[in-house]
């Protein structure tokens, strides 16, 4: 399992209003701000928390199981790190 970080220049913060989860994200000093809701969200948070299997805390969260979003969910936490708005800290 992948353990990821925030990056030192990534600024942020979260919210749960109305039950749906969000998070603005920007690279300092300059990026442009990104904002990620629902399991996109989720997905970012669990990693930034330090969670080692993001899909199967997203899947929890969810209600799903962990096969059926495992894909998808370690395809998007490529995509943040090749962003810049996750690191990889393994």
């Amino acid at each position: 399992m992948t353990a990821y970080s925030v990056p030192e220049r990534v600024a942020h913060v979260e919210r749960d209003d109305d039950g749906l989860p969000q998070v603005f994200l920007m690279r300092l000093p300059d990026g442009p701000p990104v904002a990620l809701e629902g399991t996109a969200a989720l997905i970012w948070t669990f990693a930034a928390e330090g969670e080692t299997d993001v899909a199967a805390a997203v899947a929890r969260a969810m209600g799903l199981a962990r096969e059926q979003i495992v894909e998808d969910v370690e395809a998007y936490l490529v995509r943040l790190v090749e962003t810049g708005l996750l690191a990889c800290t393994d």
